[in-house]
């Protein structure tokens, strides 16, 4: 025969997991703007150097190869589409080795489904940790901390 096992958590270690998680997301939230501002700039430089290499790669002679090339840097082909004629111009960016792209940094606070509601992390944890704080148990049991779990 079976039988069950119950796990419980203590109230207080849960609050303070969600304290400093909510503590974590406020940080990253007032740091965020600053972020994306390096992140513009950042990438705003990755965008001149690689059009700096493009501009270098399409002016050597040797870099320039035909359409179905797949060894030169530039590719240079035409298409005929609606009547007109245009010039394409494809430039392999795995033989420029070009330095990687920026990284954007993620809204700390951005708003998703959890469930039904459409909301964000940060104002679910407030509202858990408020109904947290009004209990008078000692102990939460397994299932109660895996669903608040996966909030943090």
């Amino acid at each position: 025969m079976a039988r069950s096992l119950s796990v419980k958590i203590p109230t207080s270690t849960l609050i303070a997991d969600v304290e400093s998680t909510i503590a974590k997301i406020e940080a990253d939230l007032a740091t965020y703007p600053a972020d994306m501002e390096a992140y513009r700039e950042a990438s705003k430089a990755h965008q001149e150097v690689i059009l700096n290499a493009v501009v270098e790669a399409v002016k050597n002679p040797d870099n320039i190869g035909g359409e179905y090339d797949g060894n030169a840097i530039v590719r240079i082909g035409t298409s005929r589409y609606g009547g007109s004629n245009g010039v394409r111009i494809e430039v392999n960016t795995d033989l420029l080795n070009l330095p990687q792209a920026p990284e954007q940094p993620t809204n700390p606070n951005e708003r998703t489904h959890y469930g039904r509601e459409y909301t964000t992390k940060l104002e679910l944890l407030k509202k858990n940790l408020k109904v947290l704080k009004m209990t008078n148990q000692e102990e939460v049991n397994a299932s109660t901390y895996n669903t608040v779990m996966e909030l943090l």
